[in-house]
């Protein structure tokens, strides 16, 4: 008997950078899951205006807070390539997963943070858990609203962002045009 609450749960997000909010969903993820998947989303895409961290340095950011955690060996962090086919994308990601990598479990549970990013996999999953993102005890933030302040000069990202990543965040915004 597992003392979780699900075997394998599944998430999919872009992490333009990765937050405080993406933190929360990957610790409850660890708390109810046995085996957790995190898939970084649009890794064909860097360097544009929403997507502007490559798919390494976004896996790094995760790394970063969960490498020294005895919960990091049940963590796998992978990339995705979109399609362009929303219709398909939920069969896309579990079949993706499944010839990817057999020898995990197939995702019993998938995590969002919100309704609309959930309903790409309503008909994939029997268990879908919402992290609400507009939890009044919890500081509300997007992705967009990070990059934003990066973008403007806004020192308050460093307030979404774990300080373990401040760096990989001042390095690469810094190639940019001397943004930060």
């Amino acid at each position: 008997m597992s003392d979780f609450k699900y075997t394998h749960g599944l998430s999919i997000m872009r992490a333009q950078p990765f937050h405080i909010g993406h933190q929360k969903l990957v610790d409850q993820m660890l708390k109810e899951c046995e085996r957790v998947t995190v898939a970084l989303g649009s890794i064909q895409e860097q360097g544009t205006a929403r997507n502007p961290l490559n798919y390494t340095t976004r896996k790094k950011m995760i790394q970063n807070i969960y490498r020294d955690k005895p919960e990091y060996d049940r963590l796998k962090i992978i990339g995705l390539f979109d399609i362009n086919n929303p219709a398909e994308w939920g069969e896309f990601v579990l079949d993706f997963m499944k010839e990817s990598f057999p020898d995990l479990p197939v995702p019993d549970v998938y995590y969002a943070g919100s309704e609309y990013d959930a309903h790409w996999f309503k008909d994939c999953f029997k268990h879908i858990e919402l992290v609400d993102r507009t939890d009044p005890s919890f500081p509300f933030v997007t992705g967009t609203m990070v990059r934003d302040m990066i973008k403007f000069g806004d020192k308050r990202w460093k307030n979404f962002i774990d300080p373990v990543n401040h760096h990989l965040i001042e390095e690469y915004f810094s190639k940019k045009k001397g943004i930060i």
